[in-house]
């Protein structure tokens, strides 16, 4: 079934409903100004339709949650794993003082529905019934009750709850294929893109991860200390990366990596790559090991696998 599904991700169009993920909604005068304070990316250059990658970080610069940031006329959306969403909540209600900001988890009005593929364009404009004007990552359209947005895979349509089962069957009937959690697994760790609470957790800072969501040139933020401090020395202590591995033997989620006899990372996530037929990984390793090229090895069960340290993604996006 995992092939069917992938032949559809990688030709045609397929559809996945995100139930791990939930969304926040900020309104008030001051949504964009205080936002901007909390958050690594510039909120306050977005204009309605566009969006941006983002986290919030603690003090000492470790990513509390990493999300997608929309903005409308008068409301900000915020796109996150329910995961992190009490700790973000949490976090901002402690920081959020007289500012004229509302917060609402607004995780149980709407579902998220992922439509991938290098068709998912024409099925979700046959369902809509007119052509979809997005031309860029994170911009969006309000469509009725309902949002489209560009994502890092395809696209993600935000439905209202009461009408999930209809749109699922619409798509179906425009050509999108139903997958699984373990299919868009599969297609997000080929796109390197990590998870929280699987690959980063609140030991990781956002420079490991790469530069992408953090804005050098907006003002003060939490946790701006540790992140310019790593821009001005120039390097990370470690890196986000992913590994292509010999054989087919699959080794188990946190092995060490070794480079010369010496431990100098652990993978997070590791799976059979359809794209590349063979067992690649996502995981952290220092800078003595992260450029691209550097030959090391996975401990698994006391045995050594040959690996390889890859820029990311795997397989480029059709």
């Amino acid at each position: 079934m995992l092939t069917e599904y992938y032949q559809a991700a990688r030709q045609a169009a397929v559809l996945a409903e995100k139930d791990w993920f939930g969304i926040l909604k900020l309104t008030g005068s001051e949504r964009a100004s205080w936002l901007q304070g909390m958050v690594t990316n510039d909120v306050q250059r977005l204009t309605p339709g566009t969006g941006c990658y983002a986290a919030h970080l603690t003090p000492q610069g470790k990513i509390v949650a990493h999300m997608h940031i929309l903005a409308d006329d008068d409301t900000l959306w915020i796109s996150l794993e329910r995961a992190t969403i009490s700790r973000l909540r949490d976090a901002f209600d402690k920081l959020l003082i007289m500012e004229d900001v509302q917060i609402t988890d607004a995780s149980g009005k709407y579902d998220i529905l992922a439509v991938l593929g290098p068709k998912a364009r024409p099925v979700l404009e046959s369902w809509l019934g007119e052509p979809l004007n997005l031309n860029g990552l994170y911009r969006h359209q309000k469509f009725e009750d309902s949002r489209v947005m560009e994502s890092d895979l395809g696209y993600e349509l935000w439905v209202p709850r009461e009408q999930v089962d209809k749109v699922l069957r619409a798509l179906a009937a425009s050509g999108a294929t139903a997958i699984d959690r373990g299919a868009w697994d599969v297609l997000r760790t080929e796109a390197g893109i990590p998870v929280y609470g699987i690959d980063i957790d609140e030991t990781t800072t956002m420079p490991e991860i790469g530069e992408r969501g953090i804005s050098y040139e907006k003002g003060c933020y939490i946790g701006q200390e540790v992140v310019a401090k790593v821009k001005y020395i120039g390097h990370v202590n470690r890196r986000f990366v992913g590994l292509t591995i010999e054989g087919n033997e699959l080794p188990k989620l946190k092995s060490p990596i070794r480079k010369g006899g010496k431990e100098v990372g652990y993978i997070t996530t590791c799976l059979l790559s359809p794209g590349l037929s063979r067992p690649i990984a996502l995981g952290f390793v220092s800078r003595t090991a992260y450029v691209p090229g550097t030959e090391v090895e996975i401990v698994s069960e006391e045995k050594a696998l040959a690996a390889t340290i890859v820029d990311l993604p795997f397989v480029k996006r059709t």
